[in-house]
């Protein structure tokens, strides 16, 4: 069956035009060059990123811990901040439930703090293996953080027996395990995920570490409540393992490396300079003219009479030959010598030495690479300066700038990750003296276990931030504590101490002085006159400088 195709006539007016472009509004529509889209990325499950690159990313981040200056100073800066010396323990146990006055519950809570610090820096009756003391423990925690993202510790319990073999007098024992001794199995039918057991409300149950024991590697479950396990739980949502805080800067760091390595060779190779000898022959002309004289034909009335004229060829070219044999000779016996000061150096007949200008490297670099720096720094958590010991930039105002905004940072590592270590290792510890009747409790056992939180309350006070210019931050704490925004308790915590203890200390101190009869210098000074009047020479706060 045949239709009839119908035909109609089209004027050129009459062809559609093209649309015009539509303003939208809507998330990523600027991308006309295509840079979003050629960047693949997806949205899942933290725990899937973080299986698929805790290994790796903890790998490459202990690498460059290892190999890279920049990265093991850093790490030992962020130590220095976080942790210092050591955590010092304020005990604020919550004793008046319990009976005790404010006086009662000060002293029982010096007498733990005694306890705690000869507990802590004996590394027989911390450390299971008797090695490490606590401060060093919260050292070693701090930096598999900063290499895996987290960091395990077990808690141990040394039976009496086995005390008295090593002189020992506490049980509680401590053990730290490296990160990557947890393997990350996932069997979901089990429960397990990366390594840890969870129960039906996903609560871990018990940890599995890869151990190794007489030179056999083998799996052990340990129970959860024995295990430390420090993470930053925020930065990965209800993903049960960490991941490296150095992975988002590992690309800038090889970068970096890679950047340092080319401009090395580069800056060598346009650096060392060039020495040439020319002759004053062009090489190519002179063999060939060599090899045209065998064609050169005899001329009439050659005298035959010293020779034939083949004769009379070979002689010319070996006497050419000669000549440059010599000047070869005086190279390879009298040489060109660069390295010795000493030495004279000789050239052939007609040959010239020349040296050839040198060139630097692209002033680029230390732009560039300053700037991977600062990513670098902002990453881990620590200003640039202390990153690249570079303060020629920098102001006074920068310093304080940039300390107010790393500050945060730090405080927060120290409450996320080293606190939490080492509160769990406290509350054990407290559990045991108190259990066994070596830190008396009214009460006893019984009491403790019912007001269990109430006893285990605790600060932990590290280094204060630091200060461009100590003069400054005294007055600044002073006219704080005058005004009443600041105790003598936040001055003190602000600089690592106890301020229970500096009070004691402070009197005990000025009591010496008085029996001595010598001033003391504690206080504040009162009034403009007298011996000690705030306008006695020494005294006087200086006169501020103009614009200060």
């Amino acid at each position: 069956m045949r239709v009839k195709a119908k035909s109609e006539k089209v004027s050129p007016g009459s062809a559609q035009a093209a649309p015009s472009r539509r303003h939208v509004a809507r998330y990523l529509r600027g991308d006309r060059s295509g840079v979003l889209s050629m960047r693949k990325a997806i949205t899942r499950d933290a725990r899937h990123d973080v299986r698929e690159a805790a290994e790796r990313a903890a790998a490459l981040a202990v690498d460059f811990m290892h190999n890279s200056g920049w990265i093991a100073g850093a790490v030992t800066q962020i130590l220095c901040d976080t942790i210092g010396e050591e955590l010092k323990l304020n005990c604020r146990a919550k004793l008046k439930r319990l009976g005790y006055t404010e006086e009662e519950t000060a002293d029982w809570c010096r007498q733990v703090e005694e306890e705690w610090r000869r507990y802590a820096w004996n590394p027989k009756e911390c450390d299971l293996a008797g090695k490490s003391t606590i401060a060093e423990m919260a050292d070693a925690a701090l930096r598999s953080y900063l290499a895996s993202g987290e960091a395990f510790g077990i808690l141990d319990y040394m039976e009496p027996a086995e005390r008295r073999r090593y002189g020992v007098e506490t049980g509680t024992k401590v053990s730290l395990i490296a990160s990557h001794r947890c393997p990350r199995v996932t069997r979901e039918t089990e429960g397990l995920e990366q390594g840890i057991y969870h129960d039906a409300n996903n609560r871990p149950v018990a940890y599995k570490f890869r151990v190794r024991e007489s030179g056999v590697e083998r799996d052990r479950d340990i129970d959860a409540a024995d295990v430390i396990h420090v993470m930053d739980r925020g930065a990965n949502l209800n993903s049960p393992r960490g991941i490296s805080e150095v992975a988002p800067a590992l690309k800038v760091l090889a970068q970096s490396d890679q950047l340092a390595d080319a401009t090395l060779a580069k800056t060598l190779l346009q650096t060392v300079f060039a020495a040439t000898i020319k002759s004053p022959e062009q090489s190519d002309q002179a063999f060939q003219a060599l090899q045209t004289l065998n064609d050169i034909e005899r001329p009439d009335g050659f005298d035959e009479s010293n020779g034939t004229w083949d004769e009379f060829i070979g002689g010319l070219q070996q006497d050419l030959l000669e000549v440059w044999d010599m000047r070869l000779g005086a190279l390879k016996e009298k040489g060109i010598s660069m390295s010795d000061p000493a030495r004279i150096n000789h050239l052939g007949p007609g040959e010239e030495f020349q040296l050839h200008t040198t060139s630097t490297p692209s002033s680029d670099y230390v732009a560039f690479f300053q700037n991977l720096l600062r990513e670098i720094a902002r990453c881990l958590g620590i200003t640039f300066e202390s990153l690249s010991m570079d303060h020629s930039n920098a102001t006074y105002s920068s310093v304080l700038m940039s300390v107010a905004t790393i500050w945060p940072i730090v405080m927060r590592r120290r409450t996320r990750i080293v606190i939490p270590f080492l509160q769990a290792i406290y509350e054990r510890w407290l559990e045991e003296m108190i259990e066994t009747g070596k830190i008396h409790l009214k009460g006893g056992a019984v009491a403790f276990r019912r007001h269990r939180e109430s006893v285990f309350q605790a600060e932990w006070h590290g280094p204060g931030a630091p200060s461009a210019d100590n003069y400054k931050a005294v007055m600044a704490d002073k006219i704080e504590m005058e005004i009443g925004v600041s105790s003598f308790s936040d001055i003190c915590a602000k600089r690592g101490k106890n301020g229970q203890e500096q009070i004691v200390q402070l009197g005990r101190e000025k009591k010496q002085f008085e029996a001595a009869g010598v001033p003391h210098p504690f206080g504040r000074s009162q009034g403009g006159a007298g011996p000690q009047g705030a306008a006695m020479e020494g005294n006087r706060q200086p006169a501020k400088e103009a614009g200060s």
